[in-house]
């Protein structure tokens, strides 16, 4: 087992990277990223390796299905180092996280929920896309972006970008707002009752 080779051992400092450009061709996600990815499903339920592509593809509503390619080496390999199991039932390999896989997602946890969480982005913007195209005002049902969520968004962008020749003051002031902002958007959402 070669710890110089760990899922995520070239994982980046999240900010402004690759994963906010426009995806158009080629690979979509690092092995490192897909490997991430897949601890953090693991660590949900035991799969086979088609479970995990059909998940991924779902959770990006169709736009990143990974090719049986890219996922079962990726297993393998993640089984090799030691942080999954294996067991073959019926000619199919099920995977399972060990407690040393566990041990280094739950470093690396809020890379793995952030490439997570960018796979919803991705089926959120296909969506708005395919409702525009569409030119359907209500392509956008509960699991999509609402317009004032997209209004706000843009709004904020505009805001931010109004004020990049702002004066150091003016800076300190705009990052305590985005920071007071980012606090109460990381609150636990509790639902109506």
């Amino acid at each position: 087992m070669r710890k110089d080779k760990q899922p995520g051992h070239r994982l980046r400092e999240h900010g402004r990277h690759r994963h906010e450009a426009n995806f158009t061709r080629g690979r979509k996600f690092s092995s490192d990223d897909l490997q991430l990815m897949l601890l953090a499903l693991l660590e949900k339920q035991p799969s086979h390796g088609y479970e995990l592509v059909k998940e991924l593809d779902s959770r990006s509503g169709g736009y990143w299905k990974p090719s049986p390619g890219m996922v079962y080496p990726a297993l393998t390999y993640i089984q090799e180092i030691g942080y999954a199991s294996v067991s073959v039932s019926s000619n199919k390999k099920s995977y399972a996280l060990l407690p040393e896989g566990l041990a280094f997602l739950n470093e690396h946890r809020d890379q793995a929920e952030e490439l997570l969480a960018m796979l919803v982005h991705l089926a959120n913007k296909m969506k708005y896309i395919q409702g525009a195209m569409a030119a359907d005002s209500d392509a956008t049902g509960n699991d999509g972006w609402l317009p004032e969520f997209l209004a706000a968004r843009l709004a904020l962008k505009r805001a931010l970008l109004l004020k990049s020749a702002a004066d150091p003051q003016e800076q300190k002031r705009i990052t305590s707002i985005l920071q007071e902002a980012i606090a109460q958007i990381n609150q636990p959402c509790t639902p109506p009752r």
